[in-house]
């Protein structure tokens, strides 16, 4: 049997608990208990995988738990593990929010699933935005978020679009609708066009910055020498960039402007710029362009602009292994193939197979055998 924090007691000839947990005194919640069942709760969780100090943390915050019948606490552990959470994830769910355990199976927790489904379409979405945002069983969600969800709707975004942004940003979605409307109004202004695709973007973006924030990142800019018309039209191609801080406008118009000789013109076309780190992303695809164009390899005429938004994938694929190849064959030194490789692998993403798959190619040419040596070792760090 679970044995209560000493801080958790019966008021002896009255039958009534406190938990008195360094709780406020309007968060005592004295309910009438029998002293045989004030164990009940604590190790029905404790025979679900609670930890003792999960347990003692849950009642804490959440006294009246205490008082609750186990019988109507299976059927919602039960409905939660038939949507797909672990036993784990139950725990981790119950404890940031105890509160889910108090309401209704019939009257919140299952219209809540069901309105879930039908935008989330599969259990696992569900069970991932649980994860992410644990209230989503304990609102009225068919009147909060279906009064925005309409809202959308009328202003020609996709249901599909509705669903993928839900499901990234729930909390969005509890705008008030008087707010909803009040940010379509704003996005209006700006030039967005409902239905287009940066419509929703604009306006969660929108939702996190009031006139006044939204004045201040228009004078952030215009300290950095863009014009009105350009930040208006960064903001419409990549409504994000609106909350870039200062210091990455500053190291952004730093590299490409004062560095490679780029216009704020020629920034502001191109606004993506400001969601890509210059250490993991800008800098090192600025390195390997300047190394093929010295091979003549590219064309001297590249712009780094045209090849920012190229997934890194492809870029990998496009200017570095079909390149690496051509070094590997040729008569080079092996010195421009080593650099690549050594930028290239500040990218998270490229595998090691990757290189290994690419240079393999010419382990017959025992020539070569050297060159292939360094770069494995490179490609291995």
């Amino acid at each position: 049997m679970y044995t209560l924090s000493k801080n958790i007691h019966l008021l002896s000839g009255r039958n009534s608990f406190i938990n008195s947990f360094s709780l406020k005194k309007d968060k005592l919640i004295p309910t009438k208990i029998n002293s045989t069942d004030i164990n009940n709760v604590p190790d029905f969780l404790k025979q679900n995988g609670f930890s003792d100090s999960y347990i003692n943390s849950i009642i804490s915050r959440y006294p009246r738990l205490i008082s609750t019948k186990v019988k109507t606490l299976q059927p919602k552990f039960t409905l939660l593990q038939e949507l797909g959470l672990s036993s784990s994830d139950i725990t981790d769910l119950i404890h940031k929010n105890p509160s889910i355990l108090a309401y209704s199976i019939d009257t919140t927790l299952l219209p809540n699933i069901n309105f879930l489904q039908s935008y989330f379409h599969s259990n696992s979405n569900i069970v991932k935005a649980l994860k992410k945002s644990n209230w989503l069983l304990t609102m009225d969600l068919p009147k909060i978020i279906g009064a925005n969800v309409e809202i959308l709707s009328e202003c020609g975004v996709r249901d599909e679009r509705i669903s993928s942004f839900m499901l990234q940003y729930p909390r969005f979605f509890t705008l008030k609708a008087d707010q909803m409307k009040n940010n379509v109004s704003r996005a209006e202004k700006f030039g967005f066009k409902k239905g287009s695709g940066m419509f929703i973007h604009a306006l969660f973006v929108l939702s996190c910055m009031n006139e006044a924030t939204v004045k201040a990142k228009f004078e952030m800019f215009e300290r950095y020498g863009w014009s009105e018309s350009d930040i208006v039209s960064a903001f419409k191609k990549s409504p994000y960039c609106l909350g870039v801080s200062e210091q990455k406008v500053k190291a952004v118009a730093d590299f490409f402007i004062e560095e490679l000789g780029y216009s704020h013109t020629d920034i502001s076309s191109k606004p993506t710029l400001f969601s890509y780190s210059l250490e993991k992303r800008v800098k090192p695809r600025y390195e390997v362009l300047k190394i093929l164009k010295s091979k003549r390899l590219v064309k001297s005429t590249l712009s780094l602009l045209s090849v920012m938004d190229i997934p890194e994938k492809k870029f990998l694929e496009r200017f570095v292994l079909m390149r690496l190849r051509f070094f590997t064959l040729g008569n080079n030194t092996g010195t421009e193939q080593v650099h690549i490789i050594c930028i290239v692998w500040s990218y998270p993403f490229i595998p090691v197979k990757a290189v290994q798959q690419e240079t393999s190619r010419t382990a017959q040419d025992q020539k070569h055998k050297l060159k292939l040596t360094v770069i494995m070792l490179a490609s291995n760090n």
